[in-house]
């Protein structure tokens, strides 16, 4: 009784295939399923995809709604629904950028919202950022610009100069060339 050899199967020459491989009717049909941001970023990547992918004015109103719904940032003022840079102010390109690094998402198990039913990956956004409370905290000083380091090292200096005058600072006095004890 021959018994069968069981040898290693011979090497297969497997060609890893990509995305450019796939015909283009995939290509329009992954593109559909896209949510904005998602889909400008697909159209950008390449010029292949620019033409096909669509990113008109019905998708852009979809993902506000979307937004909404969630009860997630939305912009409040005027927006330009003719191209999609008039459309990208500088409030939406903030909340796509918060959205890219997974700022909106809970922390909770399937919590992500840019993934559907998962959870969001920990090394993408510091745990300390991603707590409500500290995301409200940097959004309030974030506006706040160049008056509050103004008013902190005006606050720091005055006190170093009333430390000063409490403690009996001495300062030099140029017409004498002595020192002089500074009491009130």
């Amino acid at each position: 009784m021959d018994l069968p050899s069981f040898a290693a199967p011979p090497a297969s020459n497997h060609v890893r295939l990509g995305l450019m491989d796939l015909p283009a009717e995939l290509h329009m049909h992954i593109a559909s399923f896209l949510p904005y941001p998602d889909a400008l970023a697909f159209k950008h990547s390449s010029r292949h995809f620019y033409c096909m992918v669509y990113t008109g004015v019905h998708l852009k109103v979809n993902w506000f709604v979307e937004r909404f719904e969630r009860k997630l940032e939305c912009p409040m003022e005027k927006c330009s629904f003719r191209t999609d840079e008039a459309f990208c102010n500088g409030r939406i390109r903030r909340i796509m950028e918060r959205r890219r690094w997974h700022l909106e998402c809970r922390c909770t198990r399937g919590g992500c919202w840019v993934v559907e039913g998962q959870t969001c990956r920990t090394d993408l956004v510091p745990t300390w950022l991603k707590s409500q409370s500290r995301q409200k905290a940097v959004q309030a000083f974030s506006g706040w610009g160049w008056e509050v380091l103004l008013v902190a090292l005006l606050s720091v200096l005055l006190n170093v100069l009333w430390a000063g005058v409490q403690s009996g600072f001495r300062y030099p006095d140029i017409t004498t060339k002595r020192c002089c004890l500074l009491v009130y």
